[in-house]
């Protein structure tokens, strides 16, 4: 069975059902791997490079820390794009 592609929607999804108390913690990666050059964040899971680059050797305290990052930064990006929206 074939894998669908990956959407941004999916970080939504992913998010949806995280465990943040889990060990281990689960990646935010979504499989869509291109960081935006205006806001520096990676279009699919809202980290960084340094984030991303980082995620392998840290300690779990870190990836949730991570993790809190990327929750709010995905809620900026939703304010953002509703307000443009309703304007």
């Amino acid at each position: 069975m074939r894998r669908k592609p990956a959407r941004p929607e999916d970080l939504d999804h992913l998010i949806t059902y995280l465990d943040i108390d889990a060990t281990p913690v689960s990646s935010p990666c979504i499989g869509i791997c291109r960081v935006d050059a205006r806001t520096t964040f990676c279009v699919g899971c809202m980290r960084t490079i340094a984030e991303i680059t980082e995620w392998g050797a840290v300690d779990d305290q870190r990836r949730r820390q991570i993790w809190s990052e990327v929750i709010r930064r995905r809620d900026a990006v939703r304010t953002v794009s509703y307000t443009h929206l309703t304007l």
